[in-house]
């Protein structure tokens, strides 16, 4: 029990010892809105087309040992509404999309630059109905991608107030995905006809998120406005899906600090 004890007491001191100064914690929370192109040919040959609409949130922290690494997570969800070409069907659809990332930081303060590039981890599940399809009401698009992350950043101030401009991209590396296969109706998933899980990367499953965004950060408040665009193509032969998502982004973003408690003895 005393040797536990001690093992304990160690690594308590290790963490604090890491952590021994506060963390400063960026977090932005936005609302964002705008167009749908998405083509599903497990649900209709056709294209369709509508409008977006979601929240989500992201948060950056510095690594405590190394200012230069930092990470970052990331999830959103949306929802909208879209309609065929034809103007004879509509599809409602739902996505939940989040992930993880670490990027090494290089800095120029004399000149406001900063450039960021690390590994990215993103997972993303979309849930579409329907309207008129009885044996194919429903559709799901599941993937999860390990992608690489690049970055630049230029701040630069005014008398009251400072800005940074940020473009950063994703693009996916490797990961798996979902396929359905064609002929399998929603009542067959229920009996055990299962879709393909199948590994992914650009020769099958291409994924494209890129974004640019400008931070204001004025007197008593500082806020976020920017567009996001993601593309996705992804399928096989007897099968494709496509998706081309352009939105506005409207955020607020605000600084805070977290503070490590001293370590006791056991």
């Amino acid at each position: 029990m005393k040797r536990l004890k001690h093992i304990l007491l160690l690594i308590i001191l290790c963490l604090t010892s890491v952590c021994a100064k506060g963390i400063e914690h960026e977090n932005i929370f936005r609302i964002h809105f705008g167009g749908i192109w998405q083509q599903d040919q497990y649900l209709s040959p056709l294209l369709y087309d509508g409008l977006s609409a979601g929240i989500g949130n992201e948060w950056w922290q510095a690594f405590s040992r190394h200012e230069n690494w930092s990470h970052v997570g990331k999830v959103y969800l949306t929802g909208g509404y879209m309609r065929n070409t034809k103007r004879s069907n509509a599809i409602h659809f739902y996505d939940i999309r989040g992930g993880w990332g670490t990027d090494h930081a290089w800095k120029w303060p004399n000149i406001g630059i900063q450039l960021l590039v690390g590994p990215y981890l993103n997972a993303e599940i979309q849930l579409k109905s329907i309207n008129n399809n009885v044996n194919k009401p429903y559709s799901f698009d599941i993937a999860i991608d390990a992608m690489a992350q690049v970055g630049i950043a230029y701040v630069f101030k005014a008398a009251h107030s400072s800005y940074r401009l940020r473009y950063i991209i994703h693009a996916n590396v490797i990961g798996i995905d979902f396929m359905p296969d064609y002929w399998q109706s929603y009542y067959e998933l229920s009996e055990g006809v299962k879709g393909n899980i199948r590994c992914s990367g650009m020769w099958n499953h291409r994924t494209l998120q890129h974004e640019l965004t400008l931070d204001m950060q004025l007197p008593h408040s500082t806020w976020r406005f920017g567009i996001e665009h993601q593309y996705i193509e992804y399928g096989a032969t007897h099968l494709w899906f496509s998706k081309e998502h352009v939105c506005a982004i409207v955020g607020i973003c605000w600084h805070y600090e977290t503070k490590h408690n001293k370590a006791y003895a056991l």
